[in-house]
């Protein structure tokens, strides 16, 4: 029979469902892609082999199908949610829904609305967990108090080797956890606690090797600690059943995985269940922000829009209602300020987003880091509109000062808010006159025909950020040009990670380094290192060239250990400031000196610089800091080849504040 007169050969059904977010694809024997859908998948197919490939956050798993004819229609069901089945897209699938359900299987609802709970659940490999003795990990409120953990929360709860679970009761608010994380910092983490609800935080440890420099050589050395990246925050009811819990915590998962990598993942059937009123607020909340994402890099939300007659399907009204939805009362208690900063985005990208009444009863400012890198870059572009919708508080000008790294993730180093934040005066300038300021000058100093060499030969000897802060200025700006946007202010901005009053400060200083830069250039010639000029001192501490022993205290262990050497002696006294949040440190150094010998204080690294040089005089040197938290103090003498160190933690008679941040 020849081919023309063959008979069509029977078509068979075959469905494929998946849970909402799951992308589908059918191949054929020869991995030729048949069809695509991402939830539920319906088709008719000859005779014959075939590949599913299910995928989702950059995770896949296979199933094969043989439709033989023995049946009209095949359903194939993927569900990595359920723990009977096989299904899995990851190899720690089964471990994650023992320990989601473990942690769920203990909670209780809140007796009242006024009352939340945060539920800190550290896992990881046994192995791991076995190194990982302490994380130094705590629950800290607004004022920066640590909180207990209530003990009898859930005495039902039984956990995996090595992984533990820290319960507090508090008032619905917004919180901040410290831990030690696998880079061996200490960083903080915004964490939600809404009225009526349960936050899950569950952390991973991880471990990893760190080539860390000693002297002129540099050694590795293993380290573990939390992995931010990896970490999931979702809140619960505390009566709800596991399989909806362990779904939650997958959606989260992909969610968050879109917010890294700028993927998007909201189909259909995942909008759908954003929709939903029992949906959890939190997860609504990461799927406004991964649409908000998703228009700022290409105009649309869904996979499936395009832009239409030249207008965006973004500004159709009920995109906005939904995304209103989503987001929620930023002003609700607890709520994170990543929903403030979304409505901030929402209302700059669809001017008609919000009426006047409704914009009016939205809060002004934030006053703590949102949870999410894509907030925090948001709440900046505010910033340079109003320069009040971000407030200098301590914590903020840590994240200002250290963010980075651990997306999606906005995390800080805690030690960074121990130097106060000082805003710089009016007469300073406006934003547009320091940034056109600091451009001119950097166009003065390096030569454009050979900008690399005499880049490095000008600015060598200026902190990094001065140097991230020149150079992003005299990319962005024409030194002559006399008038600067906006956009490239907020461009300057983001890229600093930097709002709108601390970007100013910054400009400010590299303004004041710039000049002084020029002028070692007149004096010295260009081709003469700045580590030569009389605007840094000569000779370095010996102590800076040794091992960093505690990443959040640089200082500690490299001046010698002791305070007093040699007849010279280091101290400090505290003196109250205005703020309860703050204190005054003055401190001293004395001995046998001869009036005008230099006395190096090498800082924490928060301050802005962290070395600073006074003179003695009369045997005394002082330098007064006004600080949030302890920290070591480093001391070098040249002239006498003197180092000192001084932990003011550990003074008997510093405040709470110094002996306890």
């Amino acid at each position: 029979m020849s081919a023309e007169t063959a008979p069509a050969r029977p078509l068979i059904g075959l469905s494929l469902v998946a849970r909402p977010g799951i992308a589908i694809r059918l191949l054929d024997g020869g991995l030729h892609e048949i069809a695509r859908g991402s939830g539920r998948l319906d088709t008719e197919q000859p005779q014959g082999l075939y590949l599913v490939e299910w995928s989702s956050a950059g995770r896949q798993s296979q199933t094969m199908v043989r439709l033989d004819g023995s049946q009209e229609r095949e359903e194939i069901h993927f569900d990595p949610s359920d723990k009977d089945s096989s299904d899995a897209l990851d190899h720690d699938t089964n471990e994650r829904i023992a320990l989601v359900d473990a942690v769920n299987g203990t909670l209780r609802p809140s007796e009242r609305n006024s009352e939340s709970s945060i539920i800190l659940v550290v896992s990881g490999e046994s192995d791991t967990l076995r190194k990982a003795a302490d994380l130094n990990l705590r629950l800290y409120d607004r004022e920066e108090v640590a909180m207990r953990a209530d003990r009898a929360a859930a005495p039902d709860l039984v956990l995996g080797a090595g992984e533990r679970a820290h319960c507090y009761r508090v008032r619905p608010g917004r919180y901040h956890i410290g831990f030690q994380s696998i880079l061996g910092e200490r960083l903080g983490q915004s964490v939600p606690a809404l009225a009526g609800r349960q936050t899950l935080v569950f952390l991973t440890v991880s471990h990893t090797k760190l080539i860390v420099a000693d002297g002129e050589e540099f050694d590795e050395e293993d380290s573990v600690g939390v992995d931010p990246a990896r970490t999931t925050i979702i809140t619960v009811r505390g009566d709800e059943e596991d399989y909806r819990v362990r779904e939650r915590v997958r959606l989260a998962r992909l969610m968050l995985f879109d917010l890294t990598n700028a993927t998007n993942s909201l189909s259909d059937d995942v909008v759908a269940v954003l929709d939903d009123p029992k949906t959890d607020p939190l997860l609504k909340l990461y799927g406004a922000l991964v649409a908000l994402s998703v228009h700022e890099r290409s105009g649309s939300i869904t996979p499936s829009e395009a832009r239409q007659d030249g207008i965006l399907s973004f500004f159709d009204q009920s995109w906005t209602a939904r995304l209103r939805d989503w987001i929620a009362k930023p002003a609700q208690p607890g709520l994170p300020t990543d929903a403030l900063a979304a409505c901030w985005r929402l209302q700059r990208s669809n001017p008609h987003a919000f009426d006047m009444a409704e914009w009016n009863t939205l809060p002004s400012r934030i006053e703590a880091p949102p949870m999410l890198e894509c907030a925090w870059r948001w709440a900046i572009e505010e910033s340079i509109a109003r320069p009040s919708a971000v407030r200098g508080t301590a914590i903020v000008a840590a994240t200002a000062r250290s963010a980075g790294g651990s997306q999606p993730w906005l995390c800080w180093q805690l030690a960074a808010a121990k130097a106060r934040f000082s805003p710089v005066r009016a007469k300073a300038g406006d934003l547009p006159s320091l940034v056109t300021r600091v451009a001119g000058k950097v166009a003065a100093l390096v030569d454009p025909h050979d900008l690399n060499r005499s880049f490095l030969n000008g600015l060598e000897g200026l902190s990094p950020d001065i140097q991230a802060t020149a150079l992003r200025a005299l990319q962005l700006v024409v030194p002559t040009a006399t008038k600067v946007s906006t956009d490239t202010i907020t461009d300057l901005a983001v890229a600093l990670g930097l709002p709108s009053r601390l970007l100013r400060k910054r400009l400010v200083k590299t303004s004041e380094a710039l000049d002084s830069a020029s002028a070692s250039t007149l004096t010295s010639g260009r081709d003469k290192s700045l580590a030569d000029t009389p605007s840094r001192p000569r000779e370095q501490a010996p102590g800076l060239s040794l091992r960093i022993l505690h990443k959040n205290d640089l200082q500690k262990g490299r001046f010698g250990g002791e305070p007093r050497r040699g007849g010279f002696a280091v101290s400090a006294e505290f003196e109250k400031t205005n703020s309860k949040n703050w204190t005054r440190a003055i401190l001293r150094v004395e001995g046998p000196s001869r009036d005008g010998e230099a006395v190096q204080f090498h800082l924490h690294n928060s301050f802005k610089p962290p070395l600073e040089t006074r003179k003695f005089r009369s045997g005394v040197a002082k330098l007064t800091v006004t600080v949030w938290g302890g920290f070591t103090l480093g001391v070098w003498i040249p002239a006498h080849g003197v180092e000192l160190e001084l932990d003011l933690a550990q003074l008997s008679d510093a405040p709470r504040i110094v002996r306890e941040r």
